[in-house]
């Protein structure tokens, strides 16, 4: 029987505890976290998740999306957090995805799973967020929420649809900056 033993490995399992006065449809944050630790923030590119095939938006139009975003998340931070390019120990790791599933159903590459992955199966425009240590990748808090942004309608259902983006792209920008104002130490 030699090697036998030689195949074992350590599990760890990480849970995280449902954040129940979230003002998104879900958040879990790891048990202890302590987002007081860091001082700036390392954002990585937003991903931007679609159905490919008809429908697909043109590599403009991603540009355009992740422009949106970038002003939106700017604005709410404004200078009041410094943003980094490279890790550092008092630099939390924030990494934003978009899901836009109006046209087709959730695909096995989108980067979540559990509980949070439903909110996406549906077909809405979705974001998500990981928050993590930027030196160790250590995951801190996970959240997903849908758009709810109310726009008034247009007969140019392009404009209508850019103007639900700004809308939601705001809305979560502002949500993002009243946590960081909460947790992170100051």
């Amino acid at each position: 029987m030699p090697g036998f033993l030689s195949g074992c490995t350590t599990t760890e399992i990480n849970s995280y505890e449902r954040v129940s006065s979230s003002r998104v449809d879900e958040a879990y944050i790891k048990p202890n976290a302590d987002f007081s630790r860091y001082k700036r923030l390392y954002a990585v590119p937003l991903e931007i998740y679609y159905r490919e095939g008809e429908g697909a938006p043109t590599a403009e139009n991603l540009e355009r999306m992740r422009g949106i975003f970038l002003a939106a998340f700017l604005s709410a931070i404004g200078d009041d957090y410094e943003i980094v390019t490279d890790p550092a120990p008092d630099a939390l790791r924030i990494r934003a995805s978009l899901v836009n599933l109006q046209r087709g159903p959730v695909n096995a590459e989108i980067p979540v799973g559990g509980r949070l992955r439903t909110l996406v199966a549906n077909g809405q425009l979705t974001f998500l967020m990981e928050l993590s240590d930027s030196v160790s990748g250590e995951v801190l808090g996970r959240a997903a929420d849908r758009d709810r942004a109310l726009v008034e309608p247009d007969p140019d259902a392009e404009s209508v649809a850019w103007a639900q983006a700004e809308a939601a792209a705001a809305r979560w920008a502002a949500i993002f900056r009243s946590f960081l104002d909460d947790n992170l130490g100051r």
